[in-house]
């Protein structure tokens, strides 16, 4: 009678274990699947930030923004990014398919990446890239991947990259093959 009345009480005990391991995985799916959605999206964004002069720094267009505020993520189809130089002209256009930006500050495009120049020189007006990590308070550029650049007289390819489009300094890190174009 022991042995049996002891059974029944294992026997409840690992289903009532069983049972509440079962019933608390909806709850976890559920935090997991609100996470996943977005806190809010907006269709063709255009945004322009201005420095304490009131003068433009940045213009950003996109076919869709999402903002996930628990993972502090926005991401972006589309985007263009247009940064001003300090006489108000754009020296840079920024293109992709997709974009993320993390914490406010670091932006990473992906797909088809075209950095442009908008004023035309002799020394560089494109580079074409698959992804470009950016850093938006500094203007610094990087990204491991195969690189193309073009500018009037010069054709230049490599692996990886490192540049500052403030200063206009950049730097191909490996595998860097060049063309002079005498016109």
């Amino acid at each position: 009678m022991k042995q049996l009345l002891l059974s029944v009480l294992v026997i409840i005990a690992v289903s009532q274990y069983f049972w509440r391991e079962w019933s608390a995985e909806p709850e976890t799916q559920e935090k997991l699947d609100q996470v996943a959605l977005p806190d809010y999206q907006i269709k063709q964004l255009t945004q322009v930030t201005f420095n304490q002069d009131g003068n433009r720094e940045t213009q950003l267009k996109a076919e869709n923004l999402e903002y996930y505020q628990e993972l502090e993520f926005t991401y972006f189809q589309h985007p263009e990014y247009v940064l001003y130089s300090d006489n108000q002209e754009s020296n840079w256009v920024l293109t992709a398919n997709e974009s993320g930006i993390y914490d406010n500050r670091h932006l990473e495009l992906e797909g088809d990446v075209l950095v442009k120049a908008t004023e035309s020189t002799d020394w560089l007006n494109e580079i074409k890239v698959s992804r470009l990590n950016m850093d938006l308070t500094e203007h610094t550029i990087n990204s491991k991947a195969k690189v193309q650049a073009t500018g009037n007289k010069l054709l230049v390819s490599g692996k990886g990259l490192q540049g500052n489009l403030k200063t206009k300094e950049f730097e191909l890190t490996q595998n860097v093959q060049a063309t002079y174009l005498v016109k």
